[in-house]
């Protein structure tokens, strides 16, 4: 009878550790909804980041990283402003998985502008906030959100 407690305790603990961290499939009419209401002030990228990429570490720990963005600026006629500006990457943790982003690959962004004209992208561990190699689609999807258009996201096979 023990060992059956026991068992039952372990494998509960490890149903535990997997879902953890649970993640929908990010959208980029949602995270444009999410910016829009926020008391942020945020700026909308297509491009790339350069940057040394971290070591990988042991344990996670969240990470601050200095990189350079190229790309476009999001306006109400869509990706039509040249950019290029540094931006402080947070790489934020939750529980072992640590938001990630891969240098000089595309990605739409939402980049938050704080009081001190300062641009921060946090990176959380579902990537709800960058795109990585959006399609035609996403790109589609955020302009016509930026010009007031349909900005429902997309239908989920998510429970």
């Amino acid at each position: 009878m023990t060992k059956r407690i026991i068992l039952a305790l372990f494998a509960s603990l490890l149903a535990t550790q997997a879902s953890a961290l649970s993640c929908l499939k990010p959208d980029v009419a949602k995270a444009f909804n999410e910016a829009s209401s926020s008391d942020l002030t945020y700026v909308i990228v297509k491009g790339s980041f350069a940057f040394t990429a971290p070591e990988r570490v042991t344990t996670p720990e969240p990470q601050t990283l200095e990189a350079q963005f190229t790309g476009r600026l999001l306006t109400d006629a869509g990706f039509t402003q040249s950019v290029t500006a540094p931006v402080t990457l947070d790489l934020i943790c939750s529980g072992d998985w640590c938001g990630t982003l891969e240098p000089q690959t595309d990605y739409i962004a939402f980049i938050e502008n704080d009081n001190n004209e300062r641009l921060v992208f946090s990176v959380d561990a579902c990537g709800s906030l960058a795109f990585k190699q959006p399609t035609q689609e996403d790109i589609k999807r955020v302009e016509n959100c930026a010009q007031g258009g349909q900005c429902a996201p997309a239908a989920s096979d998510d429970p």
